[in-house]
């Protein structure tokens, strides 16, 4: 059977240089709607945020991508999808999701010139596009399709590319695809832990069960995956803080997580992810997070519900 991996995610987290990486190294053919998206955007002169919002009225624009992804099911060659919607249309896929901090992904755009189609005065200005145009997108293919691309569980792996390069990040996708399990239903989750926020305060943290951690990460054993809840477009820490610790020591830029709740799901006492996080989840907190393990954020969560 050929291998078929869609890629989707936020904006900014690589996923066309990522799928380079794929061709290059894997010999994977790559087939890319945002690249379509371009085009039709720039023969109609206007941005690519315009085009979305002209698609919300236009259908026929979305026909002619999706018609050209529905073709992919029998395709017999190894290949992988950069398109927001093939996890949807393409059959027997593996639905890779890429994640990265906001801020590096404004940054990312901004260096990333494609063109008058694209264009961004600073950094705060990227950031404002790029939510813009997410919520155009996952807006129009909510009413159209009735799916949610935001919903982290229709993939079978998220991974954040904050921290590692697309070439490490085609090699995890490429290893999590060799060791996949058909029969699970529940995504794997590979954060980097700049983008995990605390909801425990660090009085509650124990160096001791951090350097045991530490130890046993060195000798290379198995450690459980650090519970988390999604809220708003942030990862937060619901259980394990003292093993996002020990990978912060041991310099490690990813962390096999388990998501338990998302957005308006329910976590804990019947509140919902977003209101435990809002709950849980303050400035002093994550600048007190900081400092037990020497970093900064890029981003801060301002609202979580």
């Amino acid at each position: 059977m050929s291998v078929k991996i869609t890629i989707t995610g936020d904006l900014g987290s690589g996923k066309s240089t990522v799928c380079g990486e794929l061709r290059k190294k894997y010999g994977l053919q790559i087939f890319s709607t945002g690249t379509i998206q371009r085009k039709i955007a720039a023969e109609m002169g206007m941005s690519t945020f315009d085009l979305n919002k002209h698609s919300e009225s236009n259908p026929e624009i979305d026909e002619l991508i999706d018609g050209e992804l529905i073709k992919l099911s029998d395709f017999q060659d190894d290949i992988a999808i950069d398109s927001r919607m093939a996890w949807h249309f393409v059959n027997n896929t593996f639905n890779v999701f890429l994640t990265t901090d906001e801020t590096i992904a404004a940054q990312r755009v901004m260096s990333d010139l494609r063109g008058p189609t694209e264009e961004y005065t600073d950094v705060q200005h990227a950031k404002e596009l790029l939510k813009a145009r997410k919520a155009s997108e996952n807006l129009r293919y909510n009413q159209k399709y009735g799916v949610n691309c935001c919903d982290l569980s229709n993939y079978d792996l998220i991974v954040d590319t904050t921290d590692i390069s697309p070439e490490c990040v085609a090699d995890v996708i490429m290893e999590q695809y060799d060791k996949r399990d058909t029969n699970r239903t529940d995504p794997i989750f590979l954060i980097s832990p700049l983008c995990l926020y605390p909801t425990q305060n660090i009085r509650a943290t124990s160096m001791d069960t951090i350097d045991k951690y530490v130890s046993m990460i060195s000798d290379g054993e198995n450690i459980n995956p650090v519970d988390i809840i999604f809220a708003n477009g942030f990862f937060f820490i619901y259980d394990g803080h003292h093993r996002i610790s020990a990978y912060f020591r041991s310099k490690k830029a990813l962390v096999s997580c388990i998501m338990l709740a998302q957005n308006q799901e329910k976590v804990a006492g019947g509140m919902s992810a977003g209101q435990y996080a809002n709950r849980e989840f303050n400035l002093s907190k994550a600048h007190d997070w900081e400092e037990l393990n020497t970093f900064r954020y890029l981003t801060y969560p301002s609202e979580v519900v």
